[in-house]
């Protein structure tokens, strides 16, 4: 075989063999984050549960009311938080949790949910 073509074989198959261990990374990231995420979900709900179940619902709920005003800047000031596809659905079940309920909206985030698109 002529050198030309054997260093073109061996570039071509470091190339492949570089973009194989790419992908095989990158899927072990996106498994491990989804790893945390459900984790983390299943943590929330014991918690929950826990908090219920020692007749703690009223503290409970002004926690996950305090936690809003948080989500909401934190999805309006990170771009890739921005870029998820449920992030628009998360500000308008906001937006509609404080309308819903008549929970006068904090000054910080009441622009931002003003600005958001409505789905009527």
């Amino acid at each position: 075989m002529k050198k030309p073509t054997r260093v073109s074989l061996i570039f071509i198959g470091g190339l492949v063999a570089g973009a194989l261990l790419t992908f095989v990374i990158l899927g072990q990231i996106s498994y491990l984050q989804y790893r945390d995420y459900a984790m983390r979900a299943a943590r929330e709900q014991v918690f929950i549960a826990s908090e219920l179940r020692a007749h703690r619902a009223d503290e409970l709920q002004k926690r996950a009311e305090a936690n809003l005003p948080q989500i909401v800047l934190a999805i309006h000031n990170d771009k890739k938080l921005q870029k998820a596809t449920e992030a628009p659905s998360v500000m308008r079940s906001i937006r509609d949790f404080y309308e819903l309920n008549a929970v006068p909206v904090p000054a910080e985030i009441s622009g931002i949910l003003n600005a958001v698109p409505r789905d009527h």
